[in-house]
């Protein structure tokens, strides 16, 4: 657990009330679900889609749930039915959903807070990024749409995508990875990278140099921000379009908020360097499906490899699904074996903060959304 405080993790006014009362509704497994009961003496469990019973509201104090927050099938409509809810802890990292519930409007007015658990997907989005990056480069996808759909032996001619006559494999090795977005998955799959003997830059809101904050598993990461020998902001349209530039694979880890919607466009991604790799594991709201086909048709772009996309999930027939520069996997690259055990323990974490009136962990600036 980092001990870095940030304007995102900010301390209540004093210690709180013992937390007592608990609401669960997210289908936590048993082990997670075992270890909340064990520390609270009321637990209320109705996952989704079950509505809570409006008997209960009164007492709930936190509320452990999924990344649409307290969604209206909660039954939840208004604060005022929940007059004693101080926090909402999320089993996800990404918060844009839950922010954007029109309940949350009022919840700064009502001292109640909103945390993610951001941080537990470093085990395996950042392994996915790596290994598609190197499927991508050893363009595994003409290779694997010959084998599936025709079941013979490619000749490397067929697969070699460039002028040159026979098939190579490129080296991740002494190109440059461009992090768009530098939290929990952007460090981690930075210090991955950076161990295949790539270069690494960071295009962030501020254009600086950070501590990482937040829930950090011990040995991930770059906790002191120094693995990026520049830095860029994605404020700053000059200064993306120079990191673009830089970059032979572009790693996209943004969250979804108006600032970062349609963030790339075909353009953009042709300001890369040539046989550039693009991934996605953010949101699929940073780049239209339209544009992204126009980057893969042009011979620039060596090849995409998608978690997410636009719109999500992709429709049947979308031109994407068989294109033979990209990959497309169902927004599963962050599930992961002991998840929700890693979402728990930051739960506790923040609970126990909370009491002893210290900062929480992960906590999400609502209007930003992240």
């Amino acid at each position: 657990m980092s001990s870095d405080s940030t304007a995102a993790d900010t301390a209540p006014a004093g210690p709180s009330p013992k937390i007592t009362c608990i609401a669960v509704t997210y289908p936590l497994p048993p082990s997670a679900l075992t270890t909340v009961r064990s520390r609270f003496p009321t637990v209320h469990f109705y996952p989704h889609p079950s509505p809570i019973p409006s008997s209960v509201l009164p007492d709930i104090q936190v509320l452990y749930t999924s990344n649409r927050g307290i969604a209206p099938e909660t039954g939840v409509a208004s604060f005022d039915q929940m007059p004693k809810l101080r926090h909402i802890q999320m089993v996800s990292a990404g918060a844009d959903k839950a922010a954007n519930q029109s309940i949350m409007a009022t919840a700064a007015e009502r001292g109640v807070t909103l945390g993610s658990a951001s941080g537990i997907h470093v085990l395996s989005i950042p392994p996915w990024v790596v290994g598609m990056a190197v499927g991508v480069w050893q363009q595994f996808p003409r290779m694997m749409q010959i084998q599936r759909n025709e079941q013979r032996w490619a000749d490397g001619t067929e697969v070699e995508q460039s002028s040159q006559e026979l098939y190579y494999a490129r080296s991740l090795r002494g190109r440059t990875a461009g992090m768009l977005g530098y939290g929990a998955l952007g460090r981690e799959s930075a210090r991955l990278l950076k161990a295949m003997g790539m270069k690494i830059i960071a295009c962030n809101t501020s254009g600086k140099q950070t501590p990482q904050d937040g829930y950090i598993i011990p040995g991930t990461g770059d906790p002191t921000g120094s693995l990026p020998s520049s830095f860029y902001s994605t404020r700053d349209s000059t200064s993306l379009d120079a990191f673009l530039s830089e970059c032979d694979l572009l790693v996209a880890s943004l969250p979804g908020t108006q600032g970062t919607r349609y963030l790339l466009d075909a353009a953009k991604l042709g300001l890369m360097k040539d046989e550039a790799v693009f991934v996605n594991v953010g949101r699929g709201s940073l780049i239209k499906s339209e544009e992204l086909l126009k980057a893969l048709d042009s011979p620039r772009l060596f090849g995409a490899a998608l978690d997410v996309t636009d719109p999500e999930p992709l429709p049947t027939g979308q031109p994407l699904w068989s294109h033979p520069k990209c990959i497309i996997t169902p927004h599963l690259s962050g599930d992961t074996e002991g998840q929700f055990d890693i979402a728990t323990d930051i739960l506790l974490e923040n609970v126990r903060r909370m009491e002893a009136g210290e900062g929480l962990v992960n906590l999400i600036d609502i209007k930003r959304g992240y």
